[in-house]
């Protein structure tokens, strides 16, 4: 990701000042100057896409499908109806496509050309909307279509879109240079309201779970810790103590300073990890 992120952007962004090489302008799009700041910029780029990568996979390593999904506030059950069929949908759609090409293979088809492949979509069109059919009768079963009652919805809406005015209010006016704690006050009061409607419209929904996570001590204390933590984050981010959370597309390429106080929040995210006495 990185090298491609590299190779990406010093083709098509000719930007800075230390010239490597030029290619011809005649070239469409890729003609220009190839200059180490483009290039050093796509590499961070690339760096920022690895660590999401890395942190999707520290996710998917400590939460089960069950988990992750558990975690979507109960207002928004269909949503997380529809992440589980969809997460259930491809490896069963492996799975079904490798019966029906082993039982084509056994009929002779030995499946080497694009055209071989054909016998293979129809069964596999078929045995889906099967399967569709199945899970929308067993949902109905369920009690699946029944929705929630007009005036919850309506509460949930205007509560939502309350919340929002109030998130992008405090943007706005931290753009032409209010005061941070009227802004940072309007942040809190739309995450609370969204917390607040999140959670009367989650009360409403009748959701059956046949096994109830709990949550244990150290959960609790791990999760103050990290809430902490990000408060932490915020709190600088708006005294512009760390400058390195400052985005800019293409910052002048020098030596960065060692901002020990970024670090060692950096680092502090990872006491919970070592605290962990089982694997």
């Amino acid at each position: 990701m990185v090298a491609l992120s590299t190779l990406i952007n010093a083709l098509f962004t000719h930007t800075g000042d230390s010239i490597l090489f030029t290619l011809p302008e005649s070239w469409l799009l890729i003609g220009g100057v190839i200059t180490l700041e483009s290039s050093v910029y796509g590499a961070i780029n690339g760096l920022v896409i690895g660590a999401l990568y890395l942190l999707f996979n520290v996710l998917n390593q400590a939460l089960t499908i069950k988990q992750t999904i558990h975690l979507i506030p109960r207002a928004f059950y269909p949503l997380a109806m529809t992440i589980t069929v969809a997460l259930t949908f491809f490896p069963s759609i492996q799975q079904r496509t490798r019966e029906i090409k082993e039982a084509q293979m056994i009929r002779g088809n030995r499946m080497k050309k694009i055209k071989d492949w054909l016998p293979l979509l129809i069964p596999l069109l078929v045995t889906s909307l099967e399967s569709a059919i199945l899970l929308s009768e067993s949902m109905t079963a369920r009690g699946f279509h029944v929705r929630q009652g007009s005036k919850t919805a309506n509460i949930m809406v205007i509560g939502l879109v309350l919340a929002a005015f109030a998130v992008f209010s405090g943007w706005i006016l931290k753009l032409y240079g209010y005061p941070d704690w009227l802004s940072l006050l309007l942040y809190i009061l739309g995450g609370l309201l969204l917390i607040t409607i999140l959670t009367y419209a989650g009360r409403q929904t009748k959701i059956t779970r046949f096994h109830q996570e709990v949550w244990h001590l150290k959960d609790v204390l791990a999760s103050i810790f990290f809430t902490l933590l990000i408060s932490g984050f915020v709190i600088l981010r708006m005294k512009n103590t760390l400058p390195s959370l400052s985005y800019s597309p293409y910052p002048i390429l020098s030596a960065p300073t060692v901002q020990w106080v970024g670090v060692i929040f950096c680092f502090s995210a990872m006491l919970p990890a070592l605290l962990k006495t089982n694997d």
